[in-house]
């Protein structure tokens, strides 16, 4: 019996001597979360009605709890079901000298229901947001099996940011599959895990 005490003993510092290391892996970094849309602007909307609002939201609350375990100092550009203007939303980033800023959205094309891929945006090659959204555009394709598209592209959060910026699209809600997969809130935990995977990356 003692010897199952300390073995047990053993296991638990062990736990805890690695959920400790872990927790300091983004320590001192700043990232600033931005789930898209929000309030009147519902984003794109699945064949039956799922909103990406919602689910930006979820994916960016689930993965603001991972990075915060991680030691990172994490900022939302919304917590809630409200509209933030997208230069505030920049804003916010290149006030607080984020480390980087991801855009976390979903994307929808018309009378396409079977595309579904990632697309990652950057704007700037003068810092590393290229190379963030190329790692990005890598772990989605590697976790849903797919080939997506990495666009340079003048969007308003890109355009107006001082620091290392992204908007992260992984996969088309308009796909009808993919709409039922993001009805699931285990499935949003592990798109949110995705993104730290990506994040642990770029900062490796």
């Amino acid at each position: 019996m003692k010897k199952v005490f300390v073995l047990i003993l053993i296991l638990s510092m062990a736990i805890f001597a690695f959920s400790d290391v872990t927790n300091q892996v983004l320590a001192g970094k700043v990232i600033v979360l931005d789930p898209e849309n929000g309030g009147y602007d519902s984003g794109p909307i699945g064949p039956t009605g799922l909103m990406g609002k919602n689910v930006n939201l979820q994916v960016a609350l689930d993965l603001a709890q991972i990075l915060k375990l991680q030691g990172a100092t994490v900022i939302l550009t919304r917590s809630t079901d409200t509209y933030v203007p997208l230069k505030n939303r920049i804003d916010i980033a290149n006030k607080a000298n984020a480390d980087l800023f991801v855009s976390i959205a979903h994307n929808s094309i018309q009378g396409a229901p079977n595309v579904d891929r990632p697309q990652v945006f950057y704007w700037s090659t003068s810092d590393s947001s290229q190379l963030a959204a190329e790692i990005f555009l890598k772990e989605f394709d590697r976790f849903f099996g797919t080939k997506g598209d990495l666009i340079r592209e003048q969007f308003t959060v890109l355009q107006y940011a001082q620091i290392p910026a992204v908007i992260v699209e992984p996969c088309f809600m308009s796909n009808p599959s993919r709409e039922n997969w993001l009805k699931s809130a285990k499935n949003l935990w592990r798109e949110a895990n995705i993104y730290d995977m990506a994040i642990l990356e770029y900062f490796d």
